[in-house]
């Protein structure tokens, strides 16, 4: 993916040339812009990557590193097996306990836990929860509006953090009578979106649209599956759900497996771009923006797959909040563009060629 690099993760990177040994590297969605080949050149010491990203994933492995794509699922890794772990905290708090639990376990004696990020992302707090987990309480060094800290295992014995049980799939606790389950490490995993529900609750008339009633649907990029289970709803023959998200990827297929009556298939893709099918119509509540910046990068990917991906007849709908101007930007991508409904915080957008 092309864009700026997360500065955090240049500045631990930067670190990474003078670490010897055999180094595991956690890299979630902060590492879309990572130089890989700068990981390559910094030494002949092993490094072993673990993410939980398809597109990240598969740029590691381009630049030629041993990278594996799950949820952050470590158990194939042998206790005291590494030198260090370096980490660029996550936005969520249960990721991120469970992978300084993870480290906990992972590190040899002496080893070295390195963490960065920025100081809205709780840094400082990480750092010292670890620096009492390890028996080596330290604080996190500031650059410029960045953070990195070093932490030695010094102890085998303590607490660990409260990951929420981060590896096990629960039921979803908001409403009872949806028939599914979540995790940490899944975007919204213990609630319903407002964005999802706002798509859902139109989807009848949306649906009503259409000259001939849709068979298949697409969700790009499906999370949990709160729009998959609407959609099976409505009579679709074919479902297909999508994610870059290894967390989303299993907990839609743990939900998938109790929808009858449809053909279904999970596929682990960026913004689709591992399918060739076309179908009637995609639902879609995209990641477009980081707060109130607009991630113009994201935009044109959604766009363009949607584009490809859509049956010439089709309809595909999009959930975004009211400040995005998806209607300017799928102007090149799309014939007709309209916006269905606008509550407030989101708008409804059609599209269709």
């Amino acid at each position: 993916m092309s864009g700026p690099t997360d500065k955090s993760v240049a500045l631990l990177l930067s670190q990474l040339s003078a670490l010897q040994g055999n180094w595991l590297l956690v890299a979630d969605e902060n590492w879309y812009a990572a130089n890989w080949s700068a990981v390559c050149s910094t030494r002949t010491d092993s490094r072993v990557i673990f993410s939980n990203r398809v597109d990240i994933a598969k740029a590691a492995e381009s630049a030629g590193l041993n990278c594996t794509f799950n949820d952050f699922d470590f158990s194939s890794l042998s206790a005291k097996s590494f030198d260090g772990l370096l980490y660029r905290v996550s936005k969520e708090r249960a990721t991120n306990h469970h992978i300084i639990n993870s480290a906990f376990r992972l590190l040899k004696p002496g080893a070295i836990l390195l963490l960065g990020g920025e100081k809205n992302d709780g840094i400082k707090t990480y750092v010292k929860q670890a620096g009492k987990l390890f028996g080596n309480p330290v604080r996190a060094d500031k650059q410029g509006g960045f953070y990195s800290a070093t932490i030695q295992l010094q102890q085998r014995e303590g607490d660990l953090l409260n990951d929420k049980q981060y590896a096990q799939l629960r039921p979803l606790q908001t409403d009872p009578n949806l028939p599914l389950h979540s995790k940490p490490g899944i975007f919204a995993w213990d609630k319903i979106d407002r964005g999802s529900e706002f798509l859902a609750d139109y989807l009848p008339q949306f649906l009503a649209s259409f000259q001939k009633t849709p068979q298949s649907v697409l969700d790009l990029g499906c999370g949990y599956g709160y729009l998959c289970y609407q959609a099976i709803q409505h009579g679709f023959k074919r479902l297909v759900a999508t994610d870059n998200n290894a967390a989303a990827l299993l907990a839609i297929t743990e939900n998938l497996k109790n929808m009858h009556g449809i053909q279904w298939d999970v596929i682990g893709a960026d913004a689709g771009d591992q399918i060739s099918a076309q179908f009637d119509t995609i639902l879609c509540n995209p990641p477009f923006h980081s707060g109130f910046a607009v991630d113009s990068t994201l935009s044109v990917k959604f766009l363009s797959n949607t584009k490809r991906l859509l049956k010439p007849t089709g309809k595909a709908l999009f959930v975004v909040n009211t400040f995005i101007p998806l209607e300017q930007k799928g102007m090149q991508y799309f014939d007709t563009i309209e916006v269905l409904a606008n509550n407030g915080s989101f708008k409804l957008v059609a599209l269709s060629h």
